[in-house]
């Protein structure tokens, strides 16, 4: 899907746990190509930041690469699109062996704190009779003036959804971006879950939504609990407060 025809998408898959090859520690791969960092920074004292883009095969490939507008709403990653962020080069050729630098910039003063995604695709070749052909993509975070946050700004909770799933939900209550590992997660929560399994961020006074399933693999009984009942009282205090 092209950046000009890209309206404002929610990605779905994002509330189910998921096993993500772009939760490796940097440089990232995703088939034939490989990024470092896996993570763009960028300011007011520093208006750019840049990526180089490996191709691992010994065939060229051509690249195209643009910004996104991050956000998250009803625990979800939302993006849209965005003019805020200049991406250089947007489309390139990369030759069998070699690397390309791009780099991004803003393209004024920043308004505030804000999150996008950098995308970094590979354009298939139109090949007619070959069928259909699946495009590798990169999906980088790129921060502008957000600094990162701490495990202590995460406010986790425990319900089961209405189709009998149990969901967790972590709430970010502080300013910056947090990054949420397995084994945060299954400490938090007291449920064990699957190796590999990678949680993303959550963005400051956002929330993220996992569901588990109807049968969630509890380690701490007594820390599931407490989250489950948790949220039934603040549920209960709700509507309380709405009669």
């Amino acid at each position: 899907m092209h950046i000009g025809t890209l309206k404002k998408r929610l990605i779905r898959g994002a509330s189910a746990l998921f096993l993500a090859a772009a939760a490796v520690s940097a440089p990232a791969a995703a088939g034939t190509l490989q990024v470092d960092p896996i993570r763009l920074d960028i300011s007011q004292q520093r208006r750019t930041a840049s990526v180089v883009v490996r191709n691992m095969e010994q065939v060229p490939v051509t690249i195209r690469a643009y910004p996104l507008a991050w956000a998250q709403e009803s625990g979800e990653d939302v993006y849209t699109d965005t003019a805020a962020v200049i991406v250089s080069p947007p489309v390139f050729t990369i030759p069998g062996g070699g690397s390309q630098t791009v780099r991004v910039a803003l393209r004024g003063a920043p308004a505030g704190p804000a999150a996008y995604r950098l995308m970094i695709e590979e354009v298939p070749e139109a090949n007619p009779g070959v069928g259909i052909q699946v495009a590798l993509r990169l999906n980088l975070p790129l921060y502008s003036s957000l600094p990162p946050g701490g495990m202590a700004d995460i406010v986790w909770s425990a319900r089961r959804a209405a189709d009998g799933a149990w969901q967790v939900e972590a709430a970010n209550r502080g300013s910056g971006w947090v990054r949420i590992e397995a084994d945060q997660a299954a400490a938090a929560t007291g449920i064990r879950y699957p190796d590999g399994t990678a949680f993303g961020t959550v963005l400051p006074g956002a929330s993220r939504v996992w569901t588990i399933g109807p049968r969630p693999d509890i380690a701490d009984a007594g820390r599931f609990r407490s989250l489950a009942r948790e949220n039934e009282d603040a549920t209960a205090q709700a509507a309380r407060r709405a009669d």
